[in-house]
């Protein structure tokens, strides 16, 4: 089976970022499917990919790369700065348009399935166009909930006109696709509850990680009875609120002279908070971002693990954590400070959870003081977790059997 799969920031494994799709459909390929994945040659991390930020708009056409199999399709975007600029609304528009002109020509062929994926709706509409131009199933992938997400975070109007239009668009695309595959597993509650969709019309595939990578024997680390340190990896934005830890932090540094808070990421608000870390002289160290497969390496280093999530009503739908799939991957013990639904550290026994940022210092404090086995403990507890739960080969044959069941389905029905 041949199967389109656009996203628009999905990255190949070579680059920090996202590689959810490029797992997934690595995983597929074993299995004998044929995946091609449709991203953008540009978002906010495109400095970073192999050939600069800007060679999508020196091309001026799409460029087909095969990482360890798995085919990426970059559609050529302009570049902007800032994410709620109109260079990124530009963008988003682009690589729409483009996917669409690119895809439809049938010079890449022509699929079997299409799944368009969000981030934002405007790039998995293309799927859901050019599912329909085919004739072939259409899945609807789900990563944010729109348009609740920027409603949220972004404390935009729910009458924005522009959320009115992807709230369009999504309730379309829920509505007419074979199959929903969300990431977070209670997600579906929004859209039985808002449309009415059937609840056997979703599929839970969550973010996982690559175990092969993260070998227990591999991240054992050189106990120092005097050194802690603590890792938080990821986005370095807004969403992400580490302004809040960072204002908690100047006590813990000067009860424990041994700990470290190590950020390793990138993002708009990377300079502002090495700029804080230096003035008021926080115990923090600042890292740039690193590529999936050289994560296992930062990660031995760590003590322990920081996942922090901002208050947010999203959270009832529980969570979907690249960074909190890697730390269990790694067996790490996680310090989880955030209130959700179906938390999988409580879940696991592997680590120590507090509900807000005001328990974080007493929280820390005991990860701290807890013995060198316990610690151990909690982190082989999350390795078994993660085992169960994260394994890329598990989830893709998750999701091949219901693109399976789709395929037959229509053969059945005389659809294709």
């Amino acid at each position: 089976m041949k199967i389109w799969w656009l996203n628009h920031h999905a990255r190949p494994p070579v680059v920090p970022g996202i590689t959810r799709h490029y797992s997934l459909a690595r995983s597929l390929g074993k299995l004998g499917y044929q995946v091609t994945v449709i991203a953008s040659s540009f978002d906010h991390l495109g400095t970073m990919l192999p050939e600069g930020p800007d060679f999508g708009a020196r091309l001026g056409k799409p460029l087909l790369r095969d990482y360890d199999g798995v085919d990426f399709l970059s559609i050529p975007t302009p570049g902007y700065e800032g994410n709620s600029s109109l260079g990124r609304l530009w963008n988003m528009y682009s690589f729409y348009s483009g996917a669409l002109k690119a895809l439809k020509s049938e010079e890449h062929g022509r699929p079997d399935m299409v799944i368009g994926s969000v981030v934002h709706t405007w790039g998995a509409f293309a799927g859901y166009r050019l599912a329909k131009h085919f004739g072939v199933p259409f899945v609807y992938e789900l990563r944010d909930l729109w348009p609740l997400t920027p409603i949220e975070i972004g404390s935009y109007s729910k009458w924005h006109p522009f959320l009115l239009h992807l709230g369009f668009l999504d309730r379309k695309m829920a509505q007419e696709a074979d199959l929903i595959i969300t990431a977070a597993p209670l997600m579906k509650e929004y859209y039985i509850e808002r449309f009415g969709i059937p609840e056997e019309k979703f599929l839970w595939i969550t973010n996982g990680a690559d175990l092969d990578l993260f070998r227990p024997s591999n991240q054992e680390k050189e106990n120092s009875s005097n050194k802690f340190n603590l890792y938080y990896t990821g986005a370095l934005g807004m969403a992400n609120g580490l302004d809040a830890v960072f204002d908690r932090l100047e006590e813990t540094g000067d009860r424990f002279p041994g700990f470290r808070l190590v950020v390793v990421g990138d993002g708009p608000l990377k300079d502002h908070l090495r700029k804080r870390a230096k003035e008021e002289q926080l115990p923090v160290e600042i890292m740039d971002a690193v590529a999936k497969k050289d994560l296992p390496g930062v990660l031995k280093q760590a003590d322990a693990c920081l996942v922090y999530l901002l208050p947010s009503r999203l959270y009832r739908f529980g969570i979907s954590l690249n960074k909190l799939a890697d730390y269990m991957a790694a067996g790490k013990p996680v310090l989880f400070i955030g209130d959700c639904a179906e938390n999988p550290v409580l879940k696991s026994n592997s680590g120590i959870v507090v509900k807000d940022i005001g328990g974080f210092p007493g929280a820390l404090e005991t990860m701290i003081m807890t013995g060198q086995e316990e610690k151990a403990a909690m982190g082989a507890r999350g390795r078994a977790f993660a085992e169960a739960n994260y394994d890329w080969g598990k989830l893709a044959l998750k999701a091949a059997n219901a693109l399976e069941k789709i395929v037959n389905s229509r053969h059945e029905n005389g659809k294709t």
